[in-house]
């Protein structure tokens, strides 16, 4: 394709192909993304009393993120799939930490505004850089420390007065708060277990749309029964299926499942949001996944950032609530420290 031909001589054809790619790619995740967040909002402003929730919109963003890339692929993604059972073992590990990520944010989202976990969920930078430093020995620069830093700020302010109650504030968004700071440290071990599942340090994406994490130091090696077998597309159908399986299993068990199928045949409008939301996230992934492959993950992340701003905008504007100038400020430092963190990604790149 003309995103996989960049190490070789191109034609203004060619060239022009691969500007097209991007963006369409671009043009793809952008929309795909505001299109599940805002479908993610409606559902959990609707339907906020519903205990299964949070476990419907995972199940259904596991199994889109295998339906789409297997049909994309025309089942060769597949092939790949684990035949033994010691082989699901590093996959349900897997799964488990990408639930934590998933199930818990929109699980917070019963006791804080939509925006506050936007701004949570950017600051995974900060645990990310903890397990890099701990499992790898990576070092990090001033400038990635001062980014973590006005992203924690940006956190703890955004969090004030979030609430879904504002008359109960301090009984309501403590709650979510803990499920997002578990949410964020699930998104940082998430990348780093990724890795130890496929052959190369390229770029791969599970569930939530990200930037690779750092690459392993030369002594680290993958299971000999899995060593040089996987592409992110491979791994992605392996990991969410095994998810699928076994959460499908859980609700099954207790309940939820019985619980999601009713309300959504008395109310139609949640089985839509549903499906928007798994669609959504999984044409974003995959489009995601494409557009580091032909630009490189700060362009990509770049773009991931000014769709989280679109996703802020369109949520104040669509379910109006408290804006307060702590909030504002919180935001911009948030996003400030988004930006300086791929600065200090793309000097490290030119290095």
């Amino acid at each position: 394709s003309a995103c996989s031909d960049s190490d070789q001589a191109k034609s203004p054809i060619d060239s022009q192909h691969g500007k097209l790619d991007v963006v369409i790619f671009t043009l793809v995740f952008f929309f795909a993304m505001i299109g599940h967040e805002l479908a993610l909002e409606a559902a959990s402003t609707e339907f906020s009393d519903l205990d299964a929730l949070a476990y419907a919109v995972t199940l259904f963003q596991f199994g889109f993120c295998v339906l789409l890339p297997l049909a994309v692929s025309f089942g060769k993604a597949a092939s790949k799939f684990p035949r033994r059972p010691l082989q699901f073992v590093p996959y349900i590990r897997l799964s488990i930490f990408v639930f934590g990520a998933t199930a818990l944010s929109s699980k917070s989202l019963q006791y804080v505004t939509y925006p506050t976990k936007v701004v949570f969920k950017s600051a995974k930078l900060i645990p990310t850089m903890m397990v890099a430093t701990i499992l790898h020995r990576k070092r990090f620069g001033w400038l990635d420390y001062l980014a973590a830093l006005m992203l924690c700020g940006g956190a703890a302010g955004y969090s004030y007065g979030t609430g879904t109650n504002m008359t109960d504030v301090d009984s309501s968004s403590w709650k979510g708060i803990v499920l997002l700071t578990i949410s964020i440290i699930c998104d940082a071990v998430v990348p780093n277990m990724q890795q130890r599942l496929m052959k190369s340090n390229e770029t791969s994406v599970l569930l939530s749309p990200k930037p690779s994490s750092p690459k392993p130091p030369p002594s680290t090696k993958l299971p000999p029964k899995l060593q040089g077998s996987l592409t992110a597309t491979e791994l992605m159908v392996n990991v969410n299926s095994v998810g699928f399986l076994g959460l499908l299993c859980y609700m099954v068990v207790m309940g939820q499942l019985s619980q999601a199928v009713n309300v959504s045949t008395q109310h139609p409008r949640l089985a839509m949001y549903l499906a928007m939301v798994g669609v959504g996230l999984g044409t974003a992934v995959l489009a995601y996944t494409r557009l580091i492959q032909c630009t490189g993950s700060v362009s990509a992340v770049a773009v991931a950032t000014l769709r989280k701003v679109a996703t802020m905008v369109l949520s104040y504007v669509v379910w109006p609530k408290p804006l307060l100038t702590i909030h504002l400020v919180s935001a911009l430092l948030a996003l400030g420290g988004i930006l300086l963190s791929t600065y200090s990604k793309q000097i490290g790149n030119r290095k």
